[in-house]
């Protein structure tokens, strides 16, 4: 029996396996804290463990232009989400992990941590403090140019606090620690620290709508190569919260003067954003636009940045209330600033085309129960041949939560 054969018994078995503990397990929901403890009197607070299994099958694990090799991929996905509403105050957290079995190359096993919290607390008077903790600990490939299984861990700490001064005029103040750090020798050239203070005035001009403008100054410093350091000065306009009563929207753009503390590296100044806009046009669609123009770091020949222009649309389908299916197409450009030379000895500026498409159906079967499936093709076309690529992936899960 071929291994591709065996991947897709794989994936039937899992759906299989779906269907058949919706017979066999009696029905769970979100644990409801309130109710096991109610001295505890917070209405609200709920924890839901889970537990995923998903198969893929992924054709170009190492992300390379020819000589792709594929395999078979099992994850065990746990974790737990907890919901804590005080009030007017509330505390979110999620933590997953995710532990990889490749079939044939088990060397590229590993296990993955997430994790995600935010703390609100929303005070008379019209203050506002936020805290936002993001942690990522995987072999995913970090980005859009590196590829292939590269081991990073990236730590987001962002603080934030606002105050109304008037009944439509509000100040914000924020600040971001981001810690990046990879394993791989090739791109720990990139492990790095960066700081971001900004300030930001808000003018509502609709009850759940706000402009605003932001100022921030930041830097990123480089635990080996001095060289990368740079001082960032960063002005964006943007809009948040209710376009209208179906659009939401936190689009944001500016201009970011990213200047080099080694006079001799090349600079960006240039335009910058970032942002969604999520429009609802009836109660089971919803379709999302996000777009990004930032500066990335780079490990390729002599450029240490590339700028990465992206666009994703996604579409979400309800069917029917336990049925859903997803629509993802994603697009981009990354451009280089430096001319490096290529095999046949002619200069010229790196650019990669990017595309993708990405579709799923989602079926829960009960509240405590859903199994899924997908399909997602990632490529890159590069003037620098030796950088394109196509990836395919086909997965399927069963998820209980309880």
């Amino acid at each position: 029996m071929t291994r591709r054969r065996s991947a897709g018994i794989l994936l039937v078995a899992l759906l299989t396996l779906g269907a058949t503990l919706a017979l066999r397990v009696p029905p769970a929901a979100a644990i409801d804290m309130n109710a096991v403890a109610p001295d505890l009197d917070l209405p609200g607070f709920k924890i839901t463990p889970f537990v995923t299994e998903r198969a893929e099958y992924e054709s170009n694990v190492f992300q390379t232009p020819s000589h792709a090799k594929d395999d078979l991929i099992i994850k065990t996905i746990p974790g737990i989400v907890l919901e804590l509403p005080l009030g007017a105050h509330r505390l979110d957290l999620g933590v997953r992990a995710e532990f990889l079995h490749f079939m044939d190359m088990d060397k590229q096993d590993a296990t993955h941590v997430f994790l995600l919290g935010k703390l609100a607390l929303n005070f008379p008077g019209g203050l506002s403090l936020a805290v936002k903790e993001d942690f990522a600990h995987t072999t995913d490939p970090p980005g859009t140019e590196l590829t292939g299984r590269i081991k990073s861990t990236t730590n987001v700490l962002a603080p934030s606090v606002e105050y109304a001064l008037a009944r439509r005029f509000a100040l914000g103040a924020d600040y971001n620690w981001t810690h990046v750090n990879f394993d791989l020798a090739a791109a720990n050239g990139l492990d790095r620290d960066e700081h971001t203070w900004g300030l930001t005035a808000f003018w509502k001009v609709a009850p759940k709508t706000d402009l605003l403008a932001n100022g921030s100054y930041g830097f990123k410093e480089f635990d080996h190569q001095s060289q990368r350091d740079v001082d960032r000065y960063i002005g964006v306009v943007g809009v948040r919260g209710e376009i209208t009563s179906r659009l939401v929207s936190t689009f944001r753009v500016g201009y970011e003067d990213r200047e080099p503390r080694d006079s001799d590296r090349t600079a960006y100044r240039g335009v910058v954003a970032s942002g969604d806009w999520v429009w609802t046009p009836t109660g089971r669609t919803r379709i999302t636009l996000l777009t990004e123009r930032f500066v990335a770091e780079s490990i390729f020949a002599t450029n240490l940045w590339y700028l990465a222009n992206m666009v994703t649309l996604g579409i979400e389908q309800r069917f029917t209330p336990k049925l859903t299916g997803t629509v993802r197409l994603f697009g981009g450009i990354n451009q280089y600033p430096d001319k490096v030379a290529k095999l046949n000895g002619v200069r010229a500026w790196r650019y990669d085309e990017l595309a993708g498409l990405g579709v799923g159906l989602d079926y829960q079967i009960q509240r405590w129960l859903g199994i899924g499936a997908d399909y997602t093709h990632t490529r890159r076309d590069s003037n620098f041949d030796n950088f394109d690529f196509k990836n395919d992936i086909v997965g399927a899960k069963v998820t209980l939560s309880f």
